[in-house]
């Protein structure tokens, strides 16, 4: 049993389409379906069912997938942590977009060997990516974290909206106020709908839901509603039409920079932790 046969199954267990194996691996597809029967007869057991050219994974498969899985991690894992040419990290950003792009080009013109890349959500994201930079969770327990700042969540409005006057406000006052937010999806949109439940007794009225900061500034702005954001976050980016006005009921969300529990860390990666630990310090 060969580690490529082992690669070439789990790629197929992933998309069963031995077809699109052979494209990412750049082999004929006749190899792949060739390879894979050689693996099966090796274990003494079909790993897909078969109708036509159609292939899908079956119980013997799904097993035998969750344990190569494992195992190439582990593999990988190895080889990333003692491969001299590795000088590249991943990372996945949930939370603090705008930090992490200061911070990036910060690290990338004092690093030179090492550069910074940066993955989308999809559905399988477990091992593609070396930190993510994300929202302390009520559970972390799959993670090892950083915590990085703790961003006070305050009320942006209008300039043109009357609570613009004032110097502070209490999250109850807002139970009819209108909103812009994130999608409810997003943490920071979990995080500010708990408080306003908690803290003000009411699920706040969202008129327009976006991932763009951009379209959420506008509308707001455009005095079409007000946001809950952090107030760091904003105020990297001020606007002379917009007020950050304070919460009586303080409450903060935690930025932490997070790795995967199972991950054995570089040379390059134990020291990007302390630079972005240093970083945020003196932010």
């Amino acid at each position: 049993m060969e580690l490529l046969q082992l690669r070439y199954f789990k790629e197929a267990a992933e998309t069963e389409n031995f077809s699109a194996v052979a494209q990412k691996y750049m082999v004929p597809q006749p190899s792949i379906s060739k390879t894979i029967k050689k693996l099966e007869t090796e274990l003494g057991v079909k790993l897909f069912d078969r109708n036509g050219k159609k292939i899908s994974l079956n119980g013997n498969g799904k097993y035998f997938y969750d344990k190569i899985n494992t195992a190439l991690t582990q593999i990988d894992d190895g080889i990333h942590l003692f491969s001299t040419a590795k000088s590249t990290i991943v990372l996945y950003i949930q939370a603090g977009g705008r930090f992490v792009s200061l911070l990036s080009a910060d690290y990338m013109t004092t690093h030179e060997k090492v550069f910074l890349s940066t993955v989308n959500y999809s559905l399988d994201l477990k091992n593609k990516y070396d930190f993510t930079f994300m929202q302390i969770q009520e559970d972390m327990s799959d993670y090892h974290y950083e915590e990085l700042m703790r961003d006070e969540i305050v009320v942006v409005a209008s300039m043109d909206n009357p609570l613009s006057k004032r110097e502070e406000i209490s999250i109850r006052e807002l139970k009819m106020t209108r909103f812009v937010g994130y999608y409810s999806s997003m943490n920071l949109r979990a995080f500010t709908d708990q408080y306003c439940m908690e803290q003000g007794g009411f699920r706040p009225a969202v008129i327009f839901e976006t991932h763009d900061e951009a379209a959420l500034r506008y509308l707001v702005e455009k005095n079409r509603g007000i946001a809950l954001l952090p107030k760091a976050f904003f105020e990297l980016q001020p606007s002379h039409r917009l007020k950050a006005i304070p919460l009586k009921e303080k409450t903060y969300r935690s930025l932490a920079l997070a790795w995967n529990k199972t991950k054995i860390l570089n040379e390059y990666e134990k020291e990007f932790i302390l630079y972005t630990k240093k970083w945020f310090q003196t932010f």
